[in-house]
């Protein structure tokens, strides 16, 4: 595996306060990734490190496999692009402004018209090249400035917050975006976000933040209970789990591993429940279902299947789920 990031070590001090502190992280390459916390747990400061604009207090860390120093980190910069969460535009055209990031990243000139056209097309903004960025909505200042990040062509892109304050169609514009750039050869993407689901349902992996330090990150479908050898009893229902020799009073169970069925399944699957449809949300071109089976279960699936099955609210569905899809802990 081939990694993005390889950072031993890392602290981040404000004052005398430790705010980051990452014994050791690996980021792999090719991959599209969250960086999931609350408010304060040191996201922004992670990314920062990342995107080279915070240098750690201590540790050490390396960006596709090249050690940071001081002395590289400009030409280290050129692998990246990085949009803020409140993106500052310059005056003039969104041209303009893409214009301007490729001479400061030193771009050949005979290159640039091209490269720009390329960035405008790639974040569907080219009937606005020669707007003024004041003028634009929230959503096409994320769009442009994303466009001045990609425009030089980095491996490496990282977006803080990027969904912040934009309206449904907006955010829908956006994850397509940032799934087609992470979806070309030896990209990665690496966004921030407090939202859980988010991050479940748009990435290949999350790290969580919790005060500065990595933590398991929270878990959808979470139960606590009392296990009785491979069986675990919420109160509520009693669920199959993987045998094993500890006991356990947590269990979670992968939304993207429960499979929804309108009559109950004969398969090799342990965990079948009735249930009852309470809730269809849309998130990231993902429908997330809550099911009420006694316990709630949140399911993650497709837009084909919800059409397929035909759901609606107040319906009854089967839940399967193996055994080796519930985590214990």
């Amino acid at each position: 595996m081939t990694f993005a990031y390889q950072l031993q070590h890392i602290q981040v001090h404000a004052g005398s306060q430790c705010i980051l502190d990452l014994p050791k992280l690996d980021i792999p390459a090719g991959k599209l990734i969250a960086l999931l916390g609350d408010n304060g747990a040191g996201k922004s400061t992670l990314l920062n490190l990342l995107a080279l604009t915070t240098q750690p207090s201590q540790g050490e860390f390396t960006l596709a496999a090249q050690p940071f120093t001081p002395t590289t980190s400009k030409q280290m910069q050129r692998q990246l692009g990085y949009v803020a969460q409140q993106p500052y535009l310059f005056h003039g055209s969104v041209e303009n402004n893409i214009q301007l990031a490729l001479k400061l990243q030193g771009s050949p000139r005979e290159h640039n018209a091209a490269l720009v056209q390329s960035a405008l097309e790639q974040v569907g903004l080219t009937q606005l090249a020669n707007q003024s960025a004041a003028s634009l909505s929230g959503g096409e200042r994320k769009r442009a400035a994303i466009a001045r990040a990609i425009a030089h062509q980095p491996k490496i892109l990282l977006l803080d917050e990027p969904f912040s304050h934009l309206d449904t169609t907006s955010r829908k514009q956006l994850t397509q975006i940032i799934q087609h750039y992470a979806s070309q050869p030896e990209h990665t993407v690496i966004f921030s976000t407090h939202d859980h689901l988010q991050a479940l349902s748009l990435t290949d992996d999350v790290i969580y933040l919790n005060q500065g330090k990595l933590a398991p990150a929270p878990r959808l479908n979470l139960f606590h209970g009392s296990q009785q050898q491979h069986v675990f009893d919420t109160g509520k229902l009693k669920i199959e789990i993987p045998q094993g020799p500890q006991k356990t009073n947590y269990i979670a169970i992968d939304p993207k591993q429960i499979v929804i069925s309108k009559q109950a399944l004969h398969s090799s699957m342990r965990n079948h429940f009735l249930g009852r449809l309470i809730l269809i949300a849309e998130e990231n071109n993902v429908i997330h279902l809550t099911v009420d089976c006694g316990e709630n279960f949140h399911v993650l699936i497709s837009p084909q299947s919800l059409e397929s099955l035909d759901l609606s609210v107040g319906k009854e569905l089967w839940l399967s789920f193996k055994s080796n899809a519930v985590q214990c802990f």
